[in-house]
């Protein structure tokens, strides 16, 4: 439900038999514990006031008058008083506060009660609808809340309390579901929080959001479908970087219904070739790009509210070299994990727990692994595989565009597409969003069929022999590809069928051809082995058997010689054709080749290279006695081995020179 629209129409209510009090004037007979009524009326002058009277008998009960316009307008409130004869009345009426009226009651989702208010300052003819957190009823920052948004109230001890009780009792007891987050309302999936508050599809329950609305601007249309599609949708025909980044967004909302991990693509490549403009297409589906464009130098609290309030929608990034490696380590746990980091909360326990499921667009000079290690940070296989780093130039010559449309040079199809992303936005989203939700609507399981049937078409034209990780990246392009095809189908983007799968398809190959088909855990591994003994495997680090080193070395108790940074022993080839080995102290191989990752990971993955040489089940060596010389080492040390300073298809020499 509009955050604005809510309970638009005016209703004359009672509460506890007052209806036929405000109408005649007579009170109702009370029922069990009395209590306040509200009486809601919509004259403006005291005459209104003046029609409620002192009724007759014993049965009168306080209550709450409301009158919503004119120089009176307020919340008031009727007490009972008793004559010297025993007789009950009513007394004047107390100003309470400006018109305050309870439209609905419920909870968050973490728990917190709240209730929905009208509220209409003096002087204003419109009427703001709001949450108030059930829990700041009477207290300091409850009046502060209340008086932030234009409610006026009477500073009083009695007064304040009537109107804690008001907060508290009276008012409709419409049920709603209280959101922080956008996205889809529940796990139907019928119904969509757009981050400004307005809900497309139906709900099985009210929703009101009371997330972050600090950008709510930004999501206002611009437009109609048929002028974004004129001016901005057509060029992305044969533009892949394009393609991608408006699949992106299309494949969002579709994380929940496919139970898919968040994630994203980042796009780099040097300032000159246009990278960021995919990023403006993209986000001009839901919005102004300009405005909703996040820097990646933010703090990481800025990026979970922006996760929470774009939930099951994107996220556009902008450039990554910006940020520092603290904030990359963070928002790429945060973001792609869809969970804020927990944190104590000051009386007790953690705070509030925020979820949510995004998909990134980002971009920069360099891809993500470059940045983390300029601040010693180690971009992660998970976190590589969550952001695929695509190269942003295209390779035709026209940087991050493929064709031009027409277009003289790549710079003007640039400032016309930075120029109409600004004056066209929004439309899209909203025609997209209810297409989506008629379809959970109507048959979910057919839905679903059909989505899965368009990833598995792309994924069906994939290299047969992908590693995991290169498989789970895979999903997310494919998912890509199967929300730019439904965007096609229902008249979205006016793409022929086929346009966005071919873009999407020449973006994942020039991301496989640049990150390659192996696990990059694995690869890392491999990498990080060769560099170590390309740099330190034929230096004074590894100590050589005695019986082949030059000169004379007394290796008898202690007196071997080694350097302070001593590596292990290398053991040179005897006979022409050996391969040299070298044998690795633990902490080294530990520390320097592995670098954190798991020991028995790293050394099946050397192994599987033919590198790692083990003794049966054993991932270490025994020494042989050659080296082990005069006590030189205990007796039966195993150390972990590799046969040749390279891995078997890369070695070339492994001798001294």
């Amino acid at each position: 439900m509009n955050k604005q629209t809510t309970h638009e129409t005016e209703r004359k209510t009672a509460f506890s038999d007052g209806q036929e009090a405000a109408q005649t004037g007579k009170r109702g007979k009370g029922r069990g514990k009395p209590r306040p009524n509200v009486i809601e009326l919509n004259q403006s002058d005291l005459e209104a006031l003046q029609n409620i009277t002192q009724a007759e008998g014993d049965s009168q009960k306080p209550y709450y008058n409301l009158v919503k316009s004119g120089i009176n307008a307020g919340l008031y409130f009727y007490d009972v008083g008793t004559a010297k004869d025993g007789t009950q009345y009513i007394k004047p009426p107390v100003k309470l506060s400006d018109p305050i009226t309870i439209i609905g009651l419920g909870k968050s989702t973490d728990g917190k009660a709240y209730r929905l208010l009208k509220v209409k300052p003096t002087g204003s003819r419109e009427e703001e609808i709001i949450a108030f957190p059930l829990e700041s009823v009477g207290r300091p920052d409850g009046w502060a809340f209340l008086r932030s948004h234009g409610a006026g109230i009477r500073q009083n001890t009695v007064t304040m309390a009537h109107l804690a009780n008001y907060l508290q009792w009276e008012g409709e007891q419409t049920e709603y579901r209280f959101t922080k987050t956008g996205g889809w309302c529940d796990e139907s999936q019928t119904a969509y929080v757009l981050a400004n508050g307005e809900i497309i599809g139906e709900a099985a329950k009210p929703v009101f959001y009371i997330g972050d609305l600090s950008k709510h601007k930004a999501y206002e249309q611009a437009g109609s479908l048929e002028d974004w599609q004129q001016h901005i949708a057509r060029y992305t025909e044969g533009n892949s970087r394009l393609l991608l980044a408006l699949g992106t967004v299309f494949a969002a909302p579709l994380l929940a219904i496919t139970k898919q991990e968040g994630g994203g693509f980042h796009f780099f490549g040097s300032s000159s070739i246009g990278k960021s403009i995919s990023g403006k297409v993209a986000m001009s589906v839901i919005g102004n790009p300009e405005q909703l464009k996040i820097q990646w130098n933010g703090t990481g609290l800025s990026f979970d509210n922006y996760a929470a309030t774009n939930s099951d929608g994107a996220l556009f990034l902008d450039e990554m070299g910006q940020a520092d490696g603290r904030t990359l380590d963070y928002a790429s746990y945060a973001v792609f994990n869809g969970v804020k980091k927990g944190q104590a909360a000051k009386e007790g326990g953690n705070r509030e727990h925020l979820t949510w499921r995004v998909l990134v667009i980002s971009n920069g000079e360099y891809e993500p692994e470059h940045f983390m290690r300029k601040y010693n940070y180690e971009w992660q296989a998970g976190q590589a595989v969550r952001l695929p780093a695509i190269p942003a130039d295209a390779g035709a010559g026209y940087g991050t565009f493929d064709t031009l449309h027409g277009f003289e040079r790549p710079e003007l199809l640039a400032a016309h597409l930075e120029q109409s992303v600004n004056l066209y936005h929004g439309a899209a989203w909203r025609a997209y969003l209810s297409q989506l939700t008629q379809a959970m609507q109507q048959d979910s399981s057919a839905f679903k069929a059909r989505l899965l049937a368009l990833q598995n078409a792309f994924l069906s034209a994939l290299p047969s022999d992908l590693s995991s990780q290169p498989i789970r990246a895979a999903k997310r392009f494919a998912l890509a590809c199967a929300a730019l095809e439904l965007a096609g189908e229902w008249g979205i983007t006016g793409l022929a069928q086929g346009v966005g799968a071919a873009g999407v398809k020449t973006c994942f190959d020039a991301w496989l051809e640049h990150a390659g088909k192996e696990n990059k855990e694995e690869s890392d591994i491999m990498k990080t082995a060769r560099s170590f003994m390309m740099l330190y495997g034929l230096s004074e680090r590894f100590t050589r058997d005695p019986k082949q080193a030059a000169g004379e070395i007394d290796y008898l108790g202690e007196n071997i010689e080694t350097n302070r940074n001593h590596a292990g022993f290398r053991l040179d080839a005897r006979r022409t054709g050996e391969t040299p080995t070298w044998y690795i102290l633990d902490k080294v191989f530990e520390e320097e080749i592995c670098k954190g990752k798991n020991i028995r990971l790293v050394c099946s993955v050397l192994e599987a290279a033919g590198w790692l040489w083990r003794d049966g089940r054993n991932y270490k060596r025994r020494v042989p006695p050659s080296l082990i010389g005069q006590n030189l080492l205990p007796k039966n040390t195993r150390l972990y081995c590799l046969r040749g300073i390279a891995p078997p298809e890369t070695e070339e020499s492994g001798t001294d020179t």
